[in-house]
């Protein structure tokens, strides 16, 4: 069974995902392994990105706890905003306003924008040597 924080890393995912408008391949990819980790099959994983697609406030309720889990969750989030090469304005303001409901201050999560932007940007380097 999945954890609330496992749950709430997906629905926070899916957030960053749609917010743009537009779903890449790689953003998929993120998605269906979280939620596999889950437990969320295709038909269940496929109406929650209908859902947050017309919805936008889901963001605005994710849960992630206040802690090392949390910006870690976080840093995963950037990281899968900029898997295709850019972080959208839309994107970077669901990313803001998920950690700010984890209390992370605007030098935390700049602090943490960075890791996740290096760790993107060293997954899209290996795909493209291989």
């Amino acid at each position: 069974m999945a954890s609330i924080q496992d749950l709430e890393l997906l629905k926070a995912a899916i957030a960053v995902a749609v917010a743009d408008g537009k779903v890449t391949r790689s953003e998929t990819g993120v998605l269906k392994g979280l939620a596999q980790k889950c437990g969320i099959g295709n038909t269940s994983f496929d109406a929650m990105l209908e859902f947050a697609a017309t919805d936008k406030s889901l963001a605005d309720n994710v849960a992630l706890r206040s802690d090392e889990s949390a910006r870690k969750a976080i840093q995963l989030l950037v990281a899968q905003a900029r898997i295709d090469g850019e972080i959208s304005p839309e994107e970077r303001e669901v990313l803001v306003t998920i950690a700010g409901s984890c209390g992370l201050t605007s030098t935390e999560f700049q602090e943490i924008c960075e890791a996740g932007i290096k760790q993107a940007d060293r997954i899209r380097a290996s795909r493209k040597t291989e």
